[in-house]
């Protein structure tokens, strides 16, 4: 598949298995592994809501619920969780991503963009709580020689009421 156009079964295989990796190194704490598959020029993107229909559209003059406009950022915060100095992640909550309807296209000779709708099912072992977030995923995946890396991914959460720390292990 190196290099020109990839046939759509290919298109939509490769996507399922990177965002689908992407979950289970959410789900297994593999920050590491994780944060490696996003380029290093990555947008990670969880936009506010303006009003019961419309979400922000830029993230620079609109509030957003997380924001980074590079892998540098992803990489600070686990940083933070790894030097166990960040109380909101002590213990860190246990997770299940689960993601559906996933829809892939080809939108350039070494791009794929993709869409999905997710449920995270987290629960917090200090409070013995848990939480269902759900919502839709947009991905850019872009293809840096053999690997696809996660360009751009942009979260909307449905129920973004959070009654609890929201962080990017948990959506």
């Amino acid at each position: 598949m190196a290099g020109g156009a990839i046939k759509q079964t290919d298109v939509h295989a490769v996507a399922g298995a990177t965002i689908f990796r992407e979950a289970r190194l959410l789900d297994s704490g593999e920050w590491a592994d994780w944060v490696a598959m996003y380029s290093e020029d990555a947008v990670y993107w969880v936009p506010g809501w303006l009003d019961e229909y419309t979400t922000t559209n830029d993230p620079d003059t609109q509030v957003s619920l997380l924001y980074h406009d590079a892998r540098r950022g992803l990489e600070e915060r686990i940083a933070r969780i790894e030097s166990r100095k960040s109380i909101t992640a002590l213990p860190l909550p246990r997770t299940v991503h689960q993601i559906s309807n996933l829809e892939a296209s080809e939108t350039g000779p070494d791009e794929i963009t993709c869409h999905s709708v997710f449920s995270v099912h987290v629960y917090d072992p200090r409070v013995a709580k848990e939480h269902l977030r759900h919502g839709r995923y947009a991905h850019t995946l872009r293809r840096e020689g053999d690997t696809w890396k996660i360009a751009r991914k942009v979260i909307t959460l449905v129920n973004d009421r959070v009654p609890t720390v929201l962080d990017f292990y948990s959506i």
